[in-house]
């Protein structure tokens, strides 16, 4: 019969392999870190639990955490849509996010994803910038091109041309992106909360020609992505809602 000298060194040099193999394993997660690698392992954990997320179109995705400038684009219909969609990548993505929606107590996230924050009027050319420069030095770049939470539900809106300028300045491949079923809530703090039965399809990766100029590029993917969900299109631009200083609030 086993002490407990025994019993704690043998548990002790279970731990040591287990954090040996996490490590190991960290080197081909998002980031290639053990940190990034951890967050991501508790995303794809919390998708699948709490939202029974299902994943069609994984051929299309780059099995590697290095995949090169890449541009994620996708429709948008919930708080949860980047982690539903992360949850499926080995990559580690950058989003672009209205500067509103950074509240402090998600600091320690922008911390270790960096996301680049974009002002709702449009006037600062900085973010893309930024975005061009992320894509050419061999970053993934996560772009939601509606600007906003789409609502009501199930419906594609106008496509911001800036997607397009990015894609046609870097002349990355873009994955093409359809979520549906997440969380109706636009809050944050419910829509983490809430179960669904959330879908990531994967449609595919577009490469453009070098003639094709932003506008081409922006009405090309929106198309694409209609004709793949069956969604109706509403040309009427989306307007976000206020968020009456409630700060888990999304749009």
């Amino acid at each position: 019969m086993l002490t407990w000298p025994y019993t704690l060194a043998i548990a002790a040099v279970g731990l040591l392999l287990l954090g040996m193999a996490f490590v190991r394993w960290s080197r081909t997660a998002p980031g290639g870190g053990p940190v990034i690698g951890f967050i991501w392992l508790a995303d794809r954990v919390y998708c699948r639990l709490m939202h029974r997320t299902t994943v069609t179109g994984r051929e299309h995705v780059p099995a590697t955490n290095a995949p090169g400038g890449l541009v994620v684009v996708s429709n948008h219909t919930g708080p949860i849509d980047g982690l539903v969609i992360q949850a499926a990548c080995r990559f580690q993505i950058r989003w672009m996010m209205a500067v509103d929606l950074m509240i402090p107590a998600l600091q320690w996230l922008w911390r270790w994803n960096p996301v680049i924050a974009v002002s709702r009027d449009g006037r600062d050319s900085g973010p893309v910038r930024e975005a061009i420069r992320h894509v050419k030095d061999g970053g993934v770049l996560g772009v939601f091109p509606e600007g906003a939470i789409v609502q009501p539900r199930s419906e594609l809106r106008p496509f911001h041309e800036g997607v397009g300028l990015i894609i046609s300045r870097t002349r990355a491949p873009v994955l093409l992106v359809w979520v549906s079923g997440t969380p109706e809530s636009p809050r944050m703090g419910e829509a983490i909360f809430t179960r669904s039965r959330s879908r990531v399809v994967f449609l595919d990766i577009i490469e453009f020609d070098k003639g094709a100029g932003p506008a081409a590029i922006t009405r090309t993917l929106r198309e694409r992505l209609a004709e793949a969900s069956g969604w109706p299109v509403n040309d009427e631009p989306l307007i976000p809602p206020v968020r009456n200083g409630d700060p888990f609030a999304v749009a």
